[in-house]
């Protein structure tokens, strides 16, 4: 039986680009490139900062993600395909929901990245 998920209050639908990790010739591991994004799921934006790119540095976002995508990782990208808008993923999080698991998400951090 499938269970569908949904993000709570989605209002855009969100990809991922997993980071591609390459070993250089001294052994230092480096996310080089992003892999082509996955399918579009329902998402939200929690927080948005009042304006990216304040003076002391871009303002960070915080973005509800549907749980299939598990797991992120630092230096990962979210794709929001509507607007081509991508986040730079600097944590992410499980949220369980205590009593239904249908309404399970991942909390996201990172900052918006400029193209």
């Amino acid at each position: 039986m499938a269970v569908a998920m949904a993000v709570m209050l989605a209002n855009t639908r969100f990809a991922v680009r997993r980071a591609t990790v390459t070993v250089d010739a001294h052994g230092m591991r480096s996310a080089s490139d992003w892999a082509p994004a996955g399918p579009g799921r329902p998402g939200r934006i929690v927080v948005e900062p009042a304006e990216d790119g304040e003076r002391d540095g871009p303002g960070a976002w915080a973005l509800g993600v549907d749980p299939a995508e598990w797991p992120l990782r630092a230096r990962d990208l979210v794709v929001e395909p509507s607007t081509g808008r991508e986040w730079v993923v600097t944590t992410a999080e499980r949220r369980a929901h205590a009593v239904d698991a249908s309404v399970d998400w991942l909390r996201v951090e990172g900052s918006l990245r400029q193209t």
